[in-house]
């Protein structure tokens, strides 16, 4: 039944003693232990396996850089394909003790990874992630461009003026996202200025103490213009933008907006600000590289690499402003984005502007670029939208939590809005 098998005269360089984490092997029908049972299912967006359900295949997941996300994907494709799926890496860095297998799914950097996969040169494997120079396997990775082009668009939307991305390192994917970035901004009108950690220290960039690296970034950040938005290559560096800010008693989101990538839940949950980020679709890149072995397995499509683009952008608390050249328009923007479920009347908002209805009206559209009644539009239907990707909830509960009220009339929205009906939506929304 295997496919591929390891030198066994090298068995002893790389076996691993796999009970030590007690257990790890996920099977395709759900075997406990893998993953919390709520995170599985069609509840977690699964798809339907591009094969009908075959004969067991064992599939070792390799990995020196876990990532969750990934794993969750390819368990959501491995259950239906009743694969054998070999785990145990995830918990301890040792590598399997299977000496036989079908296919690979390896995300390996190191040198340690990289030796150990040419023991299985005969055996299909796909890498998850760009795969480094050394692995001449296809890979499946996330859209870097499309990541910074939506994270550009996002912090445009919230009307401000001056712009900045700060990386650390200027690894391929932080530079690629910069270089979007900037483009967006500039087809957009704008300008970026870049905070570039290694332009400036060079080699010396990882050795330098995470406090001294703050207070440069600090200094940085008191020399530009206020408000400003900042997008970070990644989320790590969007908490070191949130103590860059507090050293300098900067308010967020009010004088500095942060949007961060990757939408890690450690991170985004360890900031006193909640975090928005860009969530890059980590899980998908799991299911479809998981398609592609098995594709490859088949003998059914030939390897190729592949790009997943990311699911967008994840609002929270750090880009929850609005950036206007009239306050009380500002005020009353806000105000809707955080009440929209609420029953919000035209001359109460006029009010709380200060304005006359007609006068408020023509201003808002004026410095917005559409109607308040717009902006209310917009609001529950972005709160709709979020709960039918991100939760269970029936659509009279969405309907009511969103402000349209009523499944009926939500209903009616989506099919003007996305010519789909709302579960349609959620099941395009889980599948991409």
């Amino acid at each position: 039944m295997y496919q591929g098998s390891i030198d066994h005269s090298s068995i002893e360089l790389f076996q691993a003693a796999d009970d030590v984490a007690g257990g790890g092997l996920a099977m395709a029908d759900g075997t406990p232990g893998l993953v919390p049972s709520q995170t599985l299912g069609p509840a977690a967006g699964a798809v339907a396996p591009a094969f009908p359900s075959a004969k067991s295949r064992r599939v070792l997941f390799i990995t020196d850089f876990y990532q969750e996300d990934i794993l969750l994907g390819v368990v959501d494709y491995a259950r239906h394909r009743n694969w054998e799926l070999i785990t145990n890496m995830r918990f301890h860095g040792m590598f399997p003790s299977e000496t036989e297998a079908d296919g690979i799914l390896v995300t390996g950097h190191s040198e340690r990874v990289q030796t150990w996969m040419k023991r299985w040169q005969g055996t299909h494997a796909v890498h998850l992630g760009f795969a480094p120079p050394e692995m001449t396997v296809p890979w499946v990775d996330v859209d870097y461009d499309k990541a910074a082009r939506a994270g550009a668009r996002h912090l445009m939307e919230l009307g401000h003026l001056n712009y900045a991305f700060y990386s650390l390192v200027n690894l391929p994917d932080a530079v690629r996202m910069r270089e979007s970035f900037i483009a967006e901004l500039e087809d957009g009108g704008r300008t970026a200025t870049v905070l570039d950690f290694e332009e400036v220290h060079g080699e010396e960039t990882m050795s330098i103490p995470r406090e001294v690296r703050l207070r440069w970034l600090a200094d940085r950040l008191h020399e530009l213009k206020k408000p400003l938005a900042v997008m970070s290559d990644d989320d790590r560096r969007s908490l070191e933008l949130v103590a860059a800010c507090d050293m300098l008693g900067l308010r967020i989101p009010e004088d500095v907006s942060i949007l961060g990538c990757e939408n890690r839940t450690v991170e985004v949950s360890m900031s006193r600000v909640p975090l928005s980020s860009v969530d890059m679709n980590w899980r998908m890149v799991g299911r479809e590289g998981a398609r592609l072995l098995d594709e490859m397995m088949e003998g059914k499509g030939a390897a190729h690499d592949t790009r997943v683009s990311p699911r967008g952008v994840v609002a929270r608390a750090s880009t929850a402003t609005f950036v206007t050249e009239n306050p009380a328009i500002t005020r009353t923007l806000l105000h809707i984005r955080q009440h929209a479920a609420h029953s919000l009347k035209m001359n109460d908002l006029a009010r709380m502007a200060g304005m006359a209805e007609r006068q408020f009206r023509a201003e808002f559209k004026r410095l917005v670029g559409h109607s308040p009644r717009r902006e209310i539009h917009r609001a529950r239907l972005a709160t709709a939208t979020r709960l039918l990707r991100d939760t269970e909830l029936k659509l009279d509960a969405i309907a009511v939590e969103s402000g349209f009220g009523s499944a009926k009339k939500l209903c009616e929205v989506f099919a003007e809005d996305y010519a789909m009906t709302p579960t349609a939506w959620r099941l395009q929304a889980r599948e991409s």
